[in-house]
């Protein structure tokens, strides 16, 4: 019922802050320097549903969430904050701040060196920005490629060039694919109910294995059914089981 109230709410806001014309990132960085967080939040959500995500409207939603007391969504959108930008100091250390207000304390992964340094490096750039390298890499590579064939003078530069150009798409095309997989990656949740029972099978008679709590993230394994899905959490002690699907959300 609450979940029932707040989206309606939600829906009237919004209907209201359109009809005021209101429906700026500006306006919603006012609204919250104002403390009027839900507002903000009304805002910076229109703006994102409509087809214009970004690092700072994530950022900012996750900052109006947490301070409107929903440590589930300020997580949630500080984490897809971090699809689009893995990289960026500001939202890395406000998620750890916002974890470690929940109930549940995440445990931290060991990660291997290698793809640490290879999220480093993908996240120095958002898609874009590797997309337009790899572009222009690839024509300049072209231009050096027709000065080797018609130059003869200019042979050994010109190939040098177009081997540089070469790898330069090549990495270019490479990071603007890893950064593309993660922000489509939908294997990821975090929980948005303040407290949620883990059952051995999608059913209430099922189970209880442990119960989870607001702002976890987990794992999805398998969302093939409308009112279950299955998840791997990771508490401090790993479990797989079913939970209600309305009471996670995809990242």
């Amino acid at each position: 019922m609450k979940r029932v109230i707040y989206t309606i709410a939600l829906i009237l806001s919004s209907l209201t802050i359109m009809a005021q014309g209101n429906i700026t990132k500006d306006a919603g960085d006012k609204a919250y320097s104002e403390g009027r967080y839900a507002d903000a939040i009304e805002i910076y959500e229109t703006l994102i549903g409509n087809n214009n995500p970004s690092l700072s409207l994530y950022y900012n939603l996750g900052n109006a969430y947490f301070r409107n007391n929903e440590a589930g969504k300020a997580i949630l959108n500080y984490e897809r904050a971090l699809r689009v930008n893995p990289n960026d100091d500001d939202t890395k250390e406000n998620l750890k701040f916002v974890q470690s207000t929940i109930i549940d304390k995440v445990p931290v992964d060991e990660i291997p060196f290698y793809k640490s340094w290879g999220n480093a490096f993908t996240g120095i750039l958002t898609i874009d920005a590797w997309a337009i390298i790899g572009i222009v890499s690839f024509l300049l590579m072209l231009v050096a490629l027709f000065i080797y064939f018609f130059r003869t003078n200019l042979r050994r530069t010109s190939l040098t060039l177009a081997i540089v150009f070469i790898f330069i798409t090549f990495i270019a095309n490479i990071s603007a694919h890893s950064l593309y997989v993660k922000c489509q990656d939908k294997s990821e949740a975090v929980i948005l109910d303040e407290m949620v029972v883990v059952k051995s099978s999608p059913d209430n008679s099922g189970t209880e294995l442990t119960k989870i709590h607001e702002g976890l993230k987990v794992k999805i394994i398998d969302s093939s059914l409308m009112e279950w899905t299955r998840i791997e959490a990771n508490n401090g002690n790993r479990v797989v089981g079913w939970v209600k699907s309305k009471s996670l959300e995809k990242i």
